[in-house]
């Protein structure tokens, strides 16, 4: 599912310990009528992250997932383009 990119989109955010992380986006989707994008904590090459990106009049915000049932949902919508079953936007 990782994608060369030339321009990568590399963030800082604070994650759910109140920790600095830089992450990189590597990925979006659509879902529902929201985008979703996926990153990948440059600091540690395990964790990634599902965030959906919210648009305002101030600019763009990842925000994270609060509802566990929409965060599941999201999961499995993940797994589904790892695995090649649905496929990615370009």
């Amino acid at each position: 599912m990782e994608k060369e990119n030339k321009n990568p989109l590399v963030v800082e955010m604070v994650d759910n310990e109140g920790t600095k992380v830089k992450v990189e986006v590597v990925s979006h989707f659509h879902d529902n009528g929201k985008t979703y994008v996926i990153a990948n904590d440059l600091g540690n090459e395990t964790d990634s992250y599902i965030l959906e990106l919210v648009s305002s009049p101030e600019g763009d915000m990842l925000v994270s997932i609060e509802s566990e049932e929409e965060f599941n949902r999201l999961c499995d919508i993940v797994d589904k383009l790892a695995n090649g079953e649905i496929k990615e936007e370009e």
